[in-house]
């Protein structure tokens, strides 16, 4: 199935880098998400060279709750993109790690973040996932993250490459998940780029 995702204008993109290494950490929202009353966060790394080893992620919400799939009641790992064309609205589960290579590896609650045991449901998500097993140095996506049209809260994430890292986060509104002012800042203005999901 071909796809494609935009980077929505800068005021809707989070984003994170290290100026040292060039490394990306971004959250797109997904235009072709077919789920009612959803946004749909995809969260991509790029490693520029440098292999992404590991991210936790901590979400806290004031109002809403997250999408999980009834057909992939278990959530977790990237689910199995056979599927998608049976049930479409798997594509769009909260689920973390990598479609299509089995390497999502889930450690446990976002400890990192100060937050408590796994969890992958509203009000709070904390999650720690890794990929080991393969060498992710460009552009992927590693997780997606789909809450209510109503979710509100905040967000952290912290994402290693290679043992350097990345910190960001902000806020959550109307189900989008966006960054800290400072981020946006930074970032300038820009326009709208493709990305093909992969």
């Amino acid at each position: 199935m071909k796809m494609l995702k935009f980077v929505m204008p800068v005021l809707a993109m989070g984003f994170a880098a290290n100026a040292a290494m060039g490394v990306t950490s971004t959250w797109i929202v997904d235009i072709d998400n077919i789920v009612p009353d959803t946004v749909a966060n995809a969260l991509f790394v790029d490693g520029q060279g440098h292999d992404w080893t590991g991210t936790a992620l901590r979400i806290d919400l004031t109002a809403g709750t997250a999408y999980q799939d009834s057909f992939e009641v278990a959530g977790g790992g990237a689910p199995n993109s056979a599927f998608f064309p049976f049930v479409p609205t798997l594509e769009f589960d909260t689920y973390f790690g990598i479609v299509g290579d089995s390497t999502g590896g889930i450690a446990g609650g976002a400890g990192d973040l100060g937050a408590g045991p796994l969890s992958q449901n509203a009000p709070q998500i904390s999650v720690t996932w890794f990929n080991t097993a393969q060498t992710d140095t460009s552009l992927v996506q590693i997780a997606n993250v789909t809450l209510s049209d109503d979710a509100e809260g905040a967000w952290e994430i912290f994402t290693t490459f290679s043992g350097e890292r990345i910190i960001d986060g902000g806020l959550v509104r109307a189900g989008e998940i966006i960054p800290e002012p400072a981020t946006l800042a930074l970032m300038g203005l820009g326009g709208i780029a493709a990305l093909r999901r992969r």
